[in-house]
Formats: C-alpha cells, structure tokens, sequence
C-alpha cells in the first residue's frame, strides 16, 4: 500500500501559508500584530482546527487575530471556535443565515458582516474581500493579497474541474467574476482551497473554465437549434459530444447533466444555491 500524506503545511509567499488536510486548503497570513485565517475546515475531521492551530504556531507566536469564511460551507467552516479567544470572525452577510441553520457550536457566528469591497488591515498588511455576487443569496467572496499576488476564491477555479452539480451561482454572473479574475486581479497565485487535482491554479485555469462556460453555453444553444429539448436525453447526449473532446478527461465531467441542468435553471430565473 502507498504511503499517502495526510496534511502538509506549505509557503504561498513569504507571509502566506495553507495547511492542507487530505482535499482540503486553509490559508493563513502572518503579520507582526496577528494573523488573517480563512477556513477552519473543521468538517471531514473535527481535529482539523486544533492541527491548523498547531502549524500557526510552527510559523508564528502572533494570534489569531481574524478568522475569514470563504462563503458558508461546512466542509471548509466549520471549527473556527478554537482561535474564539483571540479572533474577530468575518464572512459575507449571507452567509449568517446558512451559518444559523447549521447551528454548529464549533462555529461562531460573525461579529463583522459586509456585502460590498472590504479590506483586513493587520500589522502593516492589507488583505481585500471582494464579493462575488453569482446570485442574490450568494456569499462567496475572493481574498486577495496584493502585496503577494495571491488570490483565493473557493471552489469556483479548480484546474482541469467541471463546475460543482448544478453551478454555484448564475452562469453569467460567473463568467463576470470569471472575466474580472483573467484580466482585472493581479494574481501569480489562485487557490481553491481544494487540492485535486492542483492547489494552486494560475490566469490560464482561469481562461479554461471560462472557456468551459462559454463551451457549456454554446453547446446546449446548438442542441436546441437541432430539436433536442431542454435537459432531455438528446440534449445530454449532444452536448456531450461536443464538450468530451476538450473536457471529457476533466474532473466531475460525468456531472455534465446537472452542469445543463444548473446552465438552463439559473438562466430561467431559478435560484439553484441550496447550500
């Protein structure tokens, strides 16, 4: 049997670190007054946190000054109460009502809510929290740290990836976010806090999924315009045969029906975000 790492604790910049653990990316910047987390990921394994605690102090005796949620899902939220001593806890304000249904005792609600540009200053460092905006009741939102040229916005960018199920915000509002990532963030480094099949992408995964958008889009209009009807079996299987010879190798294409599906709801005015 292969010995397979578990968790490793890598150097983004030279004041930006992750920890990973098994699938998933937390990130943290040090600075002289405390540190900026984003993500517990407490949820696959609950000792998540305390390990994430643990690689802080391997790097720094500064606190945790500022816990940040990516966007509310458990797999990357949950377990911030372990820095609840020391931190003030941040997400988008849409993200308070998923939190309150989640009504986990690990994860305190944030004291510091926003829906627009907002930027952490700590110790001399300026991390901006840019709202994503895919849908009204979304609250992804990208970290960007300018001075290092890293960027992270979860889940959206995951090199050689299909979107997740049936897309995580309306496909045009994506590709927006998608447009403004490729050719308006300065960014070397964008992470997903994913690790398959890359944890850190670059511009040009950016220009790919993209590109799968506008593929995916492309696609179902040429499947409507020779008779196949919307999410039917024809129009799954000519889409398919579009997009396989590009994307068929891709992560979750076997998906490609709730990527229609998700492309076609959101279009027609359904909010499909349920989590």
């Amino acid at each position: 049997m292969p010995i397979e790492s578990i968790a490793e604790l890598v150097q983004f910049a030279p004041d930006t670190y992750g920890l990973r653990w098994l699938q998933h990316v937390a990130v943290f910047v040090v600075t002289d007054e405390g540190v900026i987390l984003v993500d517990p990921c407490g949820d696959v394994n609950r000792r998540t946190p305390d390990v994430l605690k643990q690689a802080i102090r391997a790097v720094t005796d500064q606190p945790v000054k500022y816990v940040v949620y990516s966007h509310w899902g458990a797999d990357h939220g949950i377990g911030g109460a372990v820095f609840e001593d020391t931190a003030t806890f941040v997400a988008h304000k849409n993200a308070v009502p998923r939190m309150q249904a989640t009504n986990d005792p690990a994860s305190p609600l944030p004291s510091m809510t926003f829906d627009q540009l907002t930027t952490i200053e700590l110790g001399g460092t300026k991390i901006d929290l840019h709202p994503t905006n895919f849908s009204s009741n979304d609250d992804y939102i990208v970290i960007h740290h300018p001075a290092q040229r890293v960027a992270m916005l979860v889940d959206i960018v995951q090199p050689k990836s299909a979107p997740f199920r049936n897309l995580l915000g309306h496909p045009d509002e994506v590709l927006r976010v998608l447009n403004w990532l490729h050719d308006d963030l300065d960014f070397d480094q964008f992470i997903s806090g994913h690790v398959t099949p890359s944890m850190v992408a670059t511009k040009a995964d950016v220009a790919e999924q993209r590109q799968y958008y506008l593929d995916l889009s492309n696609a179902i209009e040429a499947a409507r315009a020779a008779g196949a009807a919307d999410e039917s079996p024809a129009m799954l299987e000519s889409v398919r045969a579009r997009l396989a010879p590009k994307y068929g190798e891709w992560r979750r294409f076997p998906d490609l029906a709730l990527n229609i599906e998700g492309m076609i709801g959101w279009r027609a005015g359904k909010n499909l975000r349920t989590t």
